[in-house]
């Protein structure tokens, strides 16, 4: 218990760094993005940091493999850099007493991909989807001209005259183009408008007059009104009907969607695929647990910086066999289930190769 504690409390601290970092560099690349729609739309800057939230899981499924990996590479090079690897197996302690602590580490993490990869992320990742949509249907101020068609919503919008100032309006159209009452028409000789903020628009209008059509596309009804309240909301009634993505959908969705004899025969692959890529992903740090053990265990000189150069290659290696797996199964019908676990393959392989290495010095 000692010595575990000993060498868990010389991995965590650049685990920790690593995991940071990593995590910081991914979120960056969607930090410019939601920082131009929070103020374009003038929303608050809290949203962003929410949305981070909820992508977090997203990114913690790649982050978490490349952090236990850096900094197991790391630590292990430090142990035999400062000889405390040579000083321990001349007391008696085996690899397996050494490693034992990391092992617990690369199960524990990959216990937790297993859940990330296949719910915790599609439920964050369509979050953040579903609150990027909303923002960016968002609308913060309204710059009328006069004579130009606008459109809001389900509506298009229409008037001879604005004035920027009280917001009255003179010769006003408007024109439902979907949703309920399609096609609906109105209006008035007068009016006014009333932005409220990121929610809709407030029409006031005046003995105005509308028509909608009937079953018979050649007629229609009419009715006049002096005076009527409309609200017309920015959101169409088509942004319910955004396609998820495929990293929306949890795995249970995937392998349904995958059965279904009505889905495209491609699809079907794809959803396959991004299924077994979640369970081989999520296996990843116990994979890289073992090809970096006896490379760690093997340094001895400048064994900090060779780790360092040693993790990028393994991880270049790893997940560009994700990606050849993943493009495979998406190809062929057959590989589809099979292919994404062809980089958690190769690893077994190779580290067994580099344990023989090791153990017959």
């Amino acid at each position: 218990p000692v010595l575990s504690r000993y060498l868990l409390g010389i991995y965590l601290s650049p685990f920790s760094l690593c995991l940071g970092s990593f995590l910081a560099v991914l979120l960056m690349n969607y930090f410019l993005r939601l920082f131009n729609v929070a103020v374009t739309k003038g929303i608050a800057v809290s949203w962003i940091f929410l949305c981070f939230a909820k992508l977090a899981p997203y990114f913690l499924s790649l982050a978490l493999p490349m952090a236990f990996l850096v900094a197991l590479l790391l630590t292990l090079g430090q142990l035999s850099e400062s000889g405390e690897v040579l000083a321990l197996r001349a007391s008696g302690y085996s690899f397996k007493e050494l490693l034992k602590p990391y092992f617990a580490v690369a199960l524990c993490l990959s216990a937790a991909l297993f859940f990330v990869n296949n719910w915790a992320s599609p439920w964050g990742f369509h979050a953040f989807r579903e609150s990027y949509a909303d923002a960016v249907a968002q609308v913060s101020r309204l710059d009328f001209e006069p004579r130009a068609l606008t459109r809001l919503g389900d509506w298009d919008f229409f008037s001879d005259e604005v004035d920027p100032g009280d917001g009255s309006l003179k010769g006003v159209r408007l024109i439902k183009r979907q949703g309920g009452y399609a096609r609906l028409r109105i209006a008035a000789p007068s009016g006014q408008a009333l932005l409220i903020q990121r929610k809709g628009l407030r029409l006031d209008l005046n003995d105005g007059q509308l028509a909608w059509p009937n079953e018979d596309p050649k007629s229609h009804t009419t009715a006049g009104f002096r005076r009527s309240e409309l609200f017309i909301p920015f959101s169409d009634s088509g942004r319910a009907l955004r396609e998820p993505e495929i990293q929306e959908y949890t795995s249970v969705e995937l392998k349904a969607r995958a059965a279904d004899p009505a889905v495209d025969p491609q699809r079907q692959r794809e959803y396959s695929t991004e299924a077994a890529l979640r369970s081989a992903g999520a296996f990843a740090p116990l994979a890289l647990f073992l090809v970096a053990c006896p490379l760690g265990l093997s340094l001895e000189r400048r064994a900090k910086a060779i780790g360092f150069a040693m993790s990028l290659g393994v991880l270049f290696g790893y997940y560009g066999l994700l990606a050849v797996g993943l493009g495979l199964g998406r190809r062929g019908g057959e590989l589809a289930l099979v292919a994404p676990w062809f980089a958690n393959i190769a690893a077994l392989v190779t580290a067994g190769v580099l344990w023989r290495r090791l153990l017959s010095r």
